[in-house]
């Protein structure tokens, strides 16, 4: 039986310079007197002695002013998650210092020194939030059907986005963000029928963001089946971030870059005589742009090319039967690109050499420090690429022989080592194993063994394959994240799933994905773990806030950490994968329902 979720105040707010019309002028006389919180039942975020001021609101709802942020006080909420609510600077506030505070009905006015917030409470249902994210997706964030994140130039202002946008993994994003708007697609299909203006908007940013990910399969041109990260066009600036190539004619050469220089190998050729189908070339030839000039990033991980396999599946089952000339571009795609993996000796060649995260060959697990650890990961990656294969093409030859051999060269037994492997080896760092974690690792654990699960037949196989996604349980499920625990559900059947817990994160994401650090010193969490290297260091917290209390961020971050309020001034917004990869996962096998 689905759960089911019910409408929820979602936080909706504004910072208004002091001298603003709009802001009442009862705010300014408002009195502040500090409350009394003896015998307060439940941890605050600020100290007792930090709070100067309150206001009531409706229904018994209090709002209590400190020196280090706003805290909202509902004593007869339903769910205990939400009796306590944070809000804090840059996001929520201008500054942490509430000067006063006017209630009005639901919502509150905060002036902080020379700014004013306007926190707004609105009752929202969780499939009213997956909409209204997607329409600031689909205004701010995608770029040619490609969703990953978008710089804007002011800070707080959504508005002032760059023109342009780069990212290391458009194709993993894109493809997250595809999943979700095919699934969606199927549930306004089933609920709204076909032709519904709502169905037809779903399909065609379902169809949009298939094709962008499907375009960076072949934007590179090479005759075997590379991928790329991304690409840029001619009047976009090439980051300095890694390895591009810019074709020009039949060819394609390494631009220079720190990365290209070091390795020198600038001016690189590597051929790109290959045709990029005429519907994909379209999403950049409508705008004007002929391949010429084009500049796509190499140096591609198994990052990409798991999220390909699991999006190419998703779309073949939904959108095949829809879009036939789609679905033949998909199985092209996933064969080409399998071969190239095979010819590769299980490994993804770059020109003249394998890349530095796909690799899936025995020579890798054996002969590297990082590939007896992420041995376990990578079998079942290739595992899956294979069985994605043969179930859109209905072909086995090839493929059926290369699965086979895998499996009885053990590769299917080793992903069930991943627990052992990856304590070993942070123990062998002479690090905490929790310290060491890599976020984006849980997204293509789930990837290829829901895959995995969901397509192997063999009963031994399938049960190796279970055994092997429960040896994840202990980091996967830290996060309380619905996009990876609905997976996990659908995957090992009578799993320990707390679907409630999982559904705080629809209920508790902002209607916004603007990026803004919230963490402060707070007083009801503690500090923990610290991880550095390359400069950076990050500490993680003693208990997992609420989505609308953290750093918006994607599946590969760490939702423990206490992101500086340097790091994240507010010059970003991110896609809203995160949010309906989840939802419409768990509303098309009915793991959730509205009420």
């Amino acid at each position: 039986m689905a759960y089911i979720l019910k409408p929820h105040f979602t936080r909706k707010y504004k910072i208004y310079s002091k001298d603003d019309a709009i802001i009442p002028a009862e705010l300014f006389k408002a009195e502040c007197v500090a409350p009394n919180l003896d015998g307060f039942p439940y941890p605050l975020p600020s100290k007792k002695s930090e709070y100067t001021c309150y206001a009531e609101g409706n229904n018994g709802v209090v709002w209590y002013g400190a020196t280090t942020g706003l805290t909202r006080y509902d004593k007869d909420a339903e769910r205990i998650e939400d009796r306590i609510m944070f809000f804090s600077a840059p996001r929520h506030l201008a500054v942490d210092k509430v000067d006063a505070l006017l209630a009005e009905g639901n919502d509150v006015w905060v002036l902080t020194g020379d700014k004013v917030s306007h926190i707004e409470m609105v009752m929202l249902t969780c499939e009213e939030k997956a909409e209204i994210l997607l329409d600031e997706t689909n205004k701010y964030v995608m770029r040619r059907g490609m969703v990953a994140q978008r710089g804007l130039q002011e800070i707080g202002n959504i508005e002032s986005i760059y023109p342009y946008a780069s990212s290391d993994n458009d194709g993993t994003f894109t493809a997250g963000h595809a999943i979700g708007e095919i699934y969606h697609y199927a549930v306004l299909r089933d609920k709204l029928g076909v032709n519904h203006p709502r169905t037809q908007k779903a399909l065609k940013y379902a169809t949009m963001s298939c094709e962008a990910c499907l375009l960076l399969m072949y934007i590179h041109g090479r005759p075997e089946g590379f991928i790329a990260r991304s690409y840029h066009l001619p009047n976009e600036p090439v980051p300095d971030d890694g390895l591009f190539y810019i074709r020009d004619g039949k060819v394609a050469r390494l631009s220079e870059t720190t990365a290209s220089k070091e390795r020198g190998i600038v001016g690189q050729e590597v051929a790109c005589d290959y045709p990029i189908p005429e519907r994909l070339a379209r999403l950049y030839r409508d705008l004007g742009f002929t391949d010429d000039g084009i500049a796509y990033k190499a140096d591609t991980s198994s990052d990409e090319v798991t999220s390909h396999y699991l999006h190419m599946k998703i779309a073949h089952d939904i959108l095949g039967p829809v879009d036939p000339e789609l679905d033949e571009i998909i199985k092209d795609a996933c064969k080409r690109t399998m071969n190239h993996i095979i010819d590769g000796g299980m490994e993804f060649i770059d020109v003249d050499r394998p890349t530095t995260w796909a690799k899936w060959s025995k020579r890798y697990f054996s002969t590297s420090e990082f590939g007896y650890v992420d041995a376990p990961l990578n079998a079942g990656e290739v595992l899956s690429y294979l069985k994605v294969v043969m179930h859109i093409t209905g072909e086995k030859g090839i493929w059926e022989k290369t699965y086979n051999k895998l499996v009885e060269e053990g590769y299917a037994e080793l992903t069930t080592k991943h627990y052992d492997r990856f304590f070993q080896g942070a123990l062998a760092c002479g690090c905490a194993p929790e310290e060491e974690l890599m976020y984006g690792d849980n997204f293509l654990a789930t990837a290829s063994l829901w895959l995995l699960c969901t397509l192997e037949k063999d009963p031994e196989l399938l049960a190796t394959y279970r055994k092997a996604y429960e040896g994840w349980k202990g980091t996967v499920l830290r996060e309380h994240n619905p996009g990876y625990e609905f997976p996990f559900l659908l995957s090992v059947p009578g799993t320990d799933i707390d679907i409630a817990k999982a559904c705080e994160y629809f209920y508790r994401s902002e209607m916004t994905r603007y990026v803004c650090a919230t963490e402060v010193e707070r007083h009801d969490t503690a500090k923990k773990n610290k991880r550095s290297g390359g400069g950076w260091s990050e500490y993680e917290i003693s208990a997992l806030l609420m989505p609308d209390e953290r750093t918006v961020h994607k599946y590969d971050r760490n939702p423990y950490a206490v992101t500086p309020k340097e790091w994240q001034p507010g010059r970003s917004v991110e896609g809203c994968y995160v949010y309906t990869f989840a939802y419409w996962i768990g509303r098309y096998f009915g793991i959730i329902d509205e009420e």
